[in-house]
């Protein structure tokens, strides 16, 4: 495509991990509300929207979903992720089976969505070392093996929300881009098969109008 930019209606990412990781806080923290220390928990999927300015100046329409992390509701999540491009997987520091389930959730991406770019966040920093059931040499190791761009957030003190933002939205767009520029060339050649199609044969001859010759043509 000529043009750096697309045609784009928004982007639209979602989170996922399990309950009480954090998911809706860090939402409500790349939206710029006040932090809430009383924990409720999401019933469904709750759809959030904002205008985002991307790397390259261009600003977007931004959807997210912040899914409920509990079995039952997993697969209300998968079905409205069905469309999203990119994934936040979410876990605690401080529970280990929120870490160990992240393979889960691939797998469930996987086998139900379409691709999407990922990206890890380790959530709850904030709280004491003590706390902390993983340690961050094991987060390294997994994120690798899974390749996944990790990041050590807080939904309390902000700390890397905004950066992991960034990166999977910024990542989702250059997807989308190629996405766009790929059909875009399947569309031109298309397009050409058709023209060449229309100027000849079967066997790509040049098509020759029949002349009439009047002496032969028989007169009814």
């Amino acid at each position: 495509m000529s043009n750096s930019k697309i045609a784009l209606k928004a982007i639209k990412i979602g989170l996922l991990g399990d309950s009480q990781v954090g998911k809706t806080a860090i939402c409500r923290a790349f939206m710029n509300y006040e932090f809430e220390n009383e924990y409720l928990t999401t019933i469904g999927n709750i759809r959030l929207d904002k205008k985002y300015k991307l790397k390259n100046g261009e600003q977007i329409k931004l959807i997210l979903w912040d899914s409920a992390g509990q079995e039952r509701y997993r697969s209300v999540a998968m079905s409205t992720l069905k469309a999203v491009t990119g994934v936040i997987l979410v876990f605690d520091v401080t529970l280990r089976d929120s870490f160990q389930n992240v393979s889960k959730w691939l797998e469930d991406i996987k086998e139900n969505l379409n691709n999407p770019c990922l990206v890890l966040f380790a959530n709850k920093i904030d709280l004491d070392k003590s706390l902390w059931t993983i340690k961050e040499e094991e987060i390294i190791e997994f994120a690798k093996e899974k390749n996944l761009k990790y990041f050590k957030t807080s939904a309390k003190t902000k700390e890397g929300i905004n950066e992991g933002f960034e990166h999977i939205i910024n990542d989702a767009y250059e997807r989308i881009k190629a996405r766009a520029e790929n059909e875009q060339k399947i569309e031109l050649k298309k397009k050409e098969s058709n023209e060449v199609g229309e100027k000849t044969g079967c066997f790509g001859k040049k098509k020759k109008k029949k002349k009439i010759d009047d002496k032969n043509t028989k007169k009814y």
